[in-house]
């Protein structure tokens, strides 16, 4: 497989802080909801694909 080296700006690196910080607040959360690992996940899924269309959705507005 070949992967491509990247360079990041500070902000791209912010943002994806800031995106995983925001995941591991929805996983925890998810799973206090459930007992599975897995429907946790789901979960967190949906919840954060839901945020990441919402912010896609106002920015073309």
């Amino acid at each position: 497989m070949f992967i491509e080296k990247m360079s990041y700006i500070p902000g791209m690196v912010d943002g994806l802080r800031q995106m995983v910080m925001i995941y591991s607040v929805l996983l925890d959360s998810a799973r206090k909801e459930t007992k599975s690992e897995v429907e946790a996940y789901k979960m967190a899924d949906h919840v954060f694909v839901g945020i990441l269309s919402s912010s896609e959705n106002s920015k073309n507005k």
